[in-house]
């Protein structure tokens, strides 16, 4: 899978971030979170900063 970055502050990709695939999908980098979910054995939730998805937003929404 290729991965291209659509929002994220950090160069080094060690902060909250968000990418486009070459498969169509998105996937999302930031902290592991659990509290009041109930997540199947294969799934992770991670919690993004608001502003991180407002930037990738237009990317989003005029997309592929």
């Amino acid at each position: 899978m290729e991965l291209r970055k659509i929002a994220g502050d950090c160069p080094d990709n060690e902060c909250p971030t968000v990418y486009l695939s070459d498969r169509g999908t998105v996937v999302f980098q930031g902290d592991a979170v659990s509290a009041g979910l109930k997540l199947g054995p294969d799934e992770q939730a991670v919690e993004l900063p608001l502003h991180i998805v407002r930037q990738a937003l237009p990317e989003l929404s005029g997309g592929q």
